[in-house]
């Protein structure tokens, strides 16, 4: 049965004398005014006011005109078996927490009031349900809750307050502030240093430094605030802290309501956080900036607003964002910092992502900036309306698949690349000057700092806005930039005008020093066949291909066979065949390949020549002398393998080749020498270009150099590779048969540096971290093809660099044999490309004279990244000779290399 407590009032600091038990009864002890808290275990009903409480068992209730007040002690201990709390009346703690929760499965229930000057609630066991509910508070000056264990559920209907409205250091798996609700800190609403596996905010949620902060080594799993939720704080949602420390997860945030950040920003992370998916479908804003990121966004999705009259969005030098996906509005700045590449993607359907400055408008007066000067700017896919000037530095601006809509002139400082599948959509205002010259306003333009190109087959299309209407003889200028490097293929691309029933053309005009697309509205109907393929080079050289209007027989039989393609899959084929990017894209790599194989050789040489320090040292000796001068030749030969790639076919490599060298010990650091060396390479082709062929022979000349420090050694080597190519295309598809042939010339220019640093292990075992950086610069000549049934190309010279960086370690160890001293080891390296550009080629066909059916076709990127392993073993014999043989292995997405060595050494 349920027991009934009345008044006591009797100071609380006098209750360190003895305590009072109540179990089936009751007993008040008051003859010398001395007492502690109550403690009982069974079912408690309490009237009236008293002091502290320990309750370890059964049901506690506290009427409306209850009351527990203490000091420098909990009002209530809610220990062991201590089961539900309903408190209609007013728990209050001076000095101490106004409920202290130790127990092992506690309900809370709060209708009434929860006040302390330090911790409103402290839970130190589990508290299974927290449930403050529409007339109930609950506060503290420190904070209103703190959690340092477990809570299973708290759900919020009225008001937490404190310094900090809810603190979490322990677990809380679903944290709910209805509409009601309130959590308000005067530091921080939600602080969460714990784990929080679920947060719903459907109130206010509010601090006047962080809304939520989820701090150092702490996790949200899944973060909503719905659509009556309001977030607000000098930041709204900190992900992180000033000074980081460990990892901070979010999986993802959603945001249905407001968030507004009153300070600083809406959304921010440290550099050591990452929110998996940020997806909005409500507001984001903030003073400095909507969204500010210095960790790791996976991905952002929005479809309401993000905006700031500082910057909309904020990528620092250090911060990861994944792809940006606008089908709403992003209204403000958009900055990116770091090094890598900025995408942003638009709305699917009719739907357009808008992109403009704070105001949210998207006329003329309210032009934005997008920022990323250290990297290139991508618009993968979805429509986008871009009012946003961009400023990419010596980067590109490549729309490869979008929808671009432009209704003012919006300046690039930088390049601009348009591919195949994408679109460039000019709106035409009412008020629109369409004389087809620069000085015409009212309509869309880009106008690039840099070059433009646009492959053919790409879309470029007017679109009325409002009421205008398009008429014959009305000339736009729609894209604007520097003559040098640009391409619009302008008469390969697609046309078109809403609501419009003539044709459109376009074409380049030269003005002025700037390079221009000019498109014209004319009557009429279009003739041009139609183009199956949808491959980006393929279309590019059928395009081109329908544009001849010559008499040859040849090339006419090559226009009616690849017109009349009976599916796409045979036009991508045959479209394969008649461009030159497989050549291009094979060339390039058949040249790399044994040059890299002659740097490698070289490496290898200087390392087999550094002399250990004998004792104390910290390399490995070889057993040959280093000083004098020494005569050595090698041998080489490897294959290679790449699947198909970026749309390019694959293809089979084999390659061999001698190598011969001199090198002399200058002093104990240096040593200098050089080599000279051949080359055979044969590449076969596969899929669409199957039985297409090319053969390089390599001729070179390699200096190398090597300083040997106390502790590390540094490689030097670089030098010219002269290349001659022969190449046999084969076009074959119904109606064309032919092999197109081409002999040119290429010339590589090579760098390479190795830096080591051996660590001995034992006395025949030393480990050497390896780093190194390469760089090549190969420029082909141009060329005009032979045979090919009228399908042969004249392709203009062209250049390819790359840069790549080595990271690795080597793992060495000799022994003596009665045959001499045998070194075998064992080599890992990661190799990076930073160079990511693809090799462009402008072709046309070489029967026609005219020009016009040039067009541009881009070979396949290169790897960004590959493993490598290198085994090697040198036997060097007691008469001044050695043998040495090494095998390695390259490997990347769809890329085998397996090069092998053999070299022999006689020093003198």
């Amino acid at each position: 049965m349920s027991k009934k407590i009345k008044p006591v009032a009797v100071s609380a600091r006098k209750r360190d004398i003895l305590s009072l038990s109540i179990g089936a009864g009751i007993s008040l002890l008051t003859a010398t005014e001395a007492y502690a808290c109550l403690n009982f275990s069974n079912n408690i009903t309490l009237f009236g006011t008293t002091d502290c409480i320990t309750w370890s068992g059964g049901n506690l209730s506290i009427t409306n005109t209850g009351t527990l007040s203490s000091t420098d002690v909990a009002a209530l201990t809610a220990a062991g078996s201590a089961s539900t709390l309903v408190n209609n009346g007013l728990l209050n703690g001076s000095g101490a927490p106004a409920l202290e929760n130790i127990a092992s499965s506690l309900t809370v229930v709060n209708n009434g009031r929860i006040i302390s000057d330090t911790l409103g609630i402290s839970n130190n066991g589990t508290i299974t349900s927290l449930s403050n509910n529409a007339g109930g508070s609950i506060s503290g000056t420190t904070a209103g809750i703190q959690n340092n264990s477990e809570i299973t559920a708290l759900t919020n209907h009225n008001a937490i307050s404190g310094g900090v409205g809810v603190s979490n250091a322990g677990l809380i798996s679903t944290l709910t502030n209805t509409s009601t609700g309130s959590i308000s800190g005067a530091i921080t609403g939600i602080r969460n240093a714990g784990v929080i596996t679920s947060l719903t905010n459907s109130g206010i949620i509010s601090g006047t430094s962080y809304g939520v902060q989820s701090d150092n080594l702490s996790s949200i799993t899944s973060f909503e605030n719905t659509s009556t939720g309001t977030i607000e704080g000098g930041t709204a949602i900190l992900v992180g802290n000033l000074t980081p420390s460990g990892t901070i997860n979010v999986n993802t945030l959603t945001n249905a309501g407001r968030i507004t950040g009153t300070t600083n920003v809406g959304v921010g992370t440290a550099s050591n956080s990452t929110i998996g998916s940020l997806i909005n479908t409500g507001t984001i804003t903030g003073h400095l900036g909507g969204i500010g990121n210095a960790g790791t966004m996976s991905e952002v999705v929005n479809s309401g607003t993000i905006s700031s009259g500082g910057y909309a969005i904020y990528n620092a030098s250090s911060g990861t964002i994944g792809p940006i996906t606008n089908s709403g509005l992003i209204a403000g700045a958009i900055y990116n910092g770091s090094t890598r590449n900025l995408t942003i993607n638009g709305g699917s359907g009719s739907t357009f992502g808008i992109l403009t400055n704070a105001s949210g408008n998207i006329d003329s007066a309210s032009i934005g900036s997008i920022s990323s000067g250290m990297a290139s700017l991508h618009f993968n896919s979805g429509n986008l309306l871009l009012n946003n000037n961009i400023n990419v530095g010596l980067n590109t601006v490549s729309n490869t698949g979008a929808t671009l809509q432009v209704n003012n002139q919006i300046n690039i400082i930088g390049n601009y690349d348009q591919a195949a599948p994408a679109t460039l959509l000019i709106g035409v205002g009412d008020s629109a000057v369409s004389n087809g010259v620069t000085a015409d306003t009212g309509y869309g333009r880009l106008v690039v700092s840099g070059a433009a190109t646009i492959a053919s087959g790409s879309s470029v299309s007017l679109t009325a806005l409002n009421s205008y209407g398009f008429a014959v003889g009305q000339r736009y200028v729609v894209v604007q930039a520097a003559t040098n490097g640009t391409n619009y293929n302008a008469s390969d691309l697609l046309y078109s005008a809403s609501g419009y029933s003539g044709i459109v053309t376009g074409s380049t005009l030269v003005h002025g020093g700037t390079s221009n697309l000019l498109l014209t509205l004319e009557s009429g109907g279009s003739s041009s066949p139609l183009i199956q393929a949808t491959t980006p080079n393929a279309v590019s050289a059928i395009s081109g291909l329908f544009n001849y209007t010559g008499t040859d027989a040849s090339l006419l039989n090559v226009f009616n066979a690849s017109a009349a393609l009976g599916s796409t899959a045979e036009a991508n084929r045959a479209g394969a065949q008649l461009s030159p990017a497989w050549s291009a894209t094979v060339v390039s790599h058949a040249s790399a390949a044994p040059t890299t194989t002659v740097l490698n050789v070289a490496s290898s040489r200087m390392d087999d020549l550094r002399i250990a320090q004998v004792q104390g040292g910290s390399g490995v000796a070889t057993g040959e002398s280093g000083s004098g001068a020494a005569l050595w030749g090698q041998a080489f030969g490897g294959k290679a393998s790449q699947d198909q790639h970026d749309g390019i076919s694959g293809y089979s490599t084999d390659y061999n080749g001698l190598l011969f060298g001199s090198d002399h010990q200058i002093n104990d650091a240096w040593r200098v020498g050089g080599l000279i060396s051949y080359a055979n390479t044969s590449v076969d082709g596969r899929d669409d270009n199957a039985g297409s062929s090319v053969n390089v022979k390599s001729y070179g000349l390699i200096p190398y150099a090597s300083y040997t420090a106390d502790d590390w050694y540094l490689n030097l080597s670089g030098g010219v590779v002269q290349h001659k190519y022969d190449t046999r295309r084969l076009i074959n598809f119904t109606g064309v048969n032919g092999v197109a042939n081409g002999n040119y010339d290429g010339l590589q220019s090579v760098l390479s540096t190795q830096v080591g640093y051996p660590i001995r292990l034992d006395e025949q075992t030393v480990l050497t971290p390896i780093a190194g950086l390469n760089y090549s610069r190969l420029k082909q000549d141009g060329y005009t093809e032979s045979g090919g049934a009228g399908a042969a190309l004249s392709v203009e010279s062209s250049k390819s660099y790359s840069l790549t960086s080595d990271l690795g370690a080597k793992l060495e160890r000799s022994f003596d044999t009665s045959y001499g001293r045998i070194e075998p080891s064992v080599q890992l390296t990661w190799r990076h490309e930073h160079r990511d550009t693809r090799l462009r080629s402008v072709a046309n066909y070489a029967i026609d004279t005219s020009g016009s059916t040039s067009f541009t076709t881009r070979s396949s990127a290169p790897n960004s990244d590959t493993g490598i392993m290198a085994l090697a073993t040198t036997l060097t014999s007691k008469d001044n000779l050695s043998v040495a043989a090494r095998y390695s292995v390259e490997a990347a997405s769809g890329y085998t290399l397996q090069t092998a060595e053999l070299r022999l050494r006689y020093q003198f």
